[in-house]
């Protein structure tokens, strides 16, 4: 009888085993945090989270939301996030700082969504000399105001710049404490629509300029290829439910952000989400748009404002290895 006993437990503790490892390969069960801010780009995140288009695709992820991108920066710097959706930009500050990092996904270029607004009174980029313009102080805020200023012969020195949060950009406009305003959507639609805003420059006029890629730090990129492509299926999955349910997706993202569908709907028409044919192209070296040569866009401007200690590697950084894998999978019509 103890023996049969002991040869039950030792059969019970082996398929406990066994069940444990089944279930680790399916769906690790510590959750990979990705970071993301109130980008309207960065949204199919927070659809895919809500649907469980991550849990039907089998990884654990968490989206976490920042109210800025310094934030999401200072979260990725300190090691509490494994990935994150960034402007291009943000990506090379945080590699100059010391952060290894891996990019795995363009995400979508802005096409009008980063915006200069001005106050109902302020008619032009002209008018705004010795005036007043808000800003969060990131690289991409610099980088379109630059352009903006530069394109209408404007000096920076003749203008006040002051730093504005994010989740104050609504009040600060409303209360006229800037005469303009460098904000994204869906903020800088509300402003446009409700607050007789006026816009002055955007992303539309430097196309292709302001790109948004999903990074996964270095070390987690090395260890976890197959959560990766389970990631990056996840995104196209979310793209497509946006493409084919946008009614639905508008409800409950506008919901989650305390905005009106109609906001988040306006928003999406100002950027463009490459599908991933589009990706695996800009991927390749040799394609005419690569993204290797487009980001030196960024990289010459980060290096003359003093950005930049040196110019970095972009062969090592973009990595087409996930999307080839989701490509395959795609093919072959399951994932698991």
């Amino acid at each position: 009888m103890k023996k049969a006993g002991f040869v039950l437990l030792l059969y019970l503790f082996c398929m406990c085993v066994f069940l444990l490892s089944c279930s680790k390969n399916s769906m690790e069960s510590t959750p990979i945090n990705i970071g993301v801010n109130e980008w309207t780009g960065y949204d199919p995140l927070i659809l895919a989270d809500q649907l469980g288009i991550f849990k039907k695709n089998h990884v654990n992820v968490d989206v976490i939301r920042y109210s800025s991108a310094k934030e999401e920066m200072a979260a990725m710097k300190n090691g509490k996030l494994q990935g994150a959706g960034f402007t291009l930009d943000e990506v090379f500050s945080l590699i100059n700082s010391g952060v290894k990092a891996k990019i795995v996904l363009i995400i979508d270029c802005s096409m009008g969504g980063d915006m200069v607004i001005g106050q109902q009174n302020i008619k032009t980029i002209s008018d705004l000399t010795g005036k007043t313009i808000g800003y969060e102080g990131t690289v991409v805020g610099e980088f379109l105001l630059d352009r903006a200023l530069s394109a209408n012969h404007v000096r920076k020195s003749s203008v006040k710049l002051i730093d504005v949060h994010p989740e104050n950009w609504l009040s600060a406009f409303k209360e006229k404490k800037v005469d303009a305003l460098v904000c994204f959507n869906p903020v800088a639609t509300i402003l446009l629509d409700q607050e007789r805003g006026n816009l002055l420059f955007s992303s539309a006029n430097i196309p292709f300029e302001i790109i948004d890629v999903l990074i996964f730090s270095e070390t987690f990129y090395n260890d976890n290829k197959s959560a990766m492509t389970k990631i990056v299926k996840t995104w196209f999955d979310a793209l497509k439910y946006i493409n084919t349910n946008i009614e639905k997706a508008a409800d409950i993202l506008a919901s989650i952000k305390k905005i009106h569908p109609d906001d988040y709907r306006k928003g999406l028409k100002d950027l463009i989400a490459p599908d991933l044919e589009f990706n695996i192209s800009v991927f390749h070296p040799e394609s005419r748009k690569n993204i290797y040569k487009y980001s030196q866009v960024i990289i010459n401007f980060m290096l003359s404002k003093g950005l930049l200690s040196k110019r970095m590697n972009t062969n090592d950084l973009f990595q087409p290895e996930i999307l080839s894998a989701v490509h395959a999978i795609n093919n072959k019509g399951d994932i698991k």
